[in-house]
């Protein structure tokens, strides 16, 4: 049988690490912000609609301001409401589409684990999470990230209940990347 599992969890907290690990067991990976770039690129219809969400005097051609739009959402959260209206149902229908087309077992990074309802397919959901301290030096690790920026996005994020709440299964990961990826593997062994 199929599996899917969807990787969520706070910014920084090791997700993408989670995913890459994975695929070493023949999981599909699907990215999720990998994704929404993809169709923002390829959608015209996407594009005039965020150029008038971020008040853009032109349209989005082929070089889409990822920074701007970064920014505009972490400002606050309706700003991040109005765009995740925007990107999320095309989104959705993409991914669900991409699932139906193969056979194979995936592994899903989605960090909104408020959206995942609507993917149509059974699934596990696992959470990763980890301290503030930790996830905002990973976050800062990637060029042209900064403090501000996590803790702008951070902000917007469901708290850590929410997230233990509405998983299958939780790893914390606040030691090295092999504790973390060791608590995977029965988790994909046994579902």
């Amino acid at each position: 049988m199929r599996k899917i599992f969807i990787i969520t969890g706070p910014i920084g907290s090791g997700k993408s690490s989670a995913c890459r690990f994975l695929r070493k067991y023949d999981f599909q990976y699907i990215n999720s912000d990998q994704l929404a770039k993809h169709i923002i690129k390829n959608d015209k219809n996407i594009k005039k609609k965020i150029s008038k969400l971020l008040k853009l005097d032109y349209e989005l051609s082929e070089r889409i301001p990822w920074k701007r739009i970064r920014n505009f959402i972490s400002a606050n959260t309706n700003n991040k409401k109005n765009y995740d209206a925007i990107v999320h149902s095309i989104f959705y229908k993409k991914l669900n589409r991409l699932i139906s087309k193969s056979k194979n077992n995936f592994v899903i990074e989605i960090p909104l684990l408020e959206t995942i309802k609507k993917i149509k397919y059974k699934n596990k959901i696992i959470c990763i999470l980890a301290n503030e301290k930790n996830r905002k030096k990973r976050f800062m690790k990637d060029k042209g990230k900064n403090e501000l920026q996590f803790n702008c996005l951070n902000k917007l994020q469901k708290s850590k209940k929410f997230y233990i709440m509405n998983s299958d299964h939780v790893i914390y990961n606040d030691k090295s990347i092999n504790t973390m990826t060791d608590k995977l593997i029965p988790i994909i062994k046994s579902n």
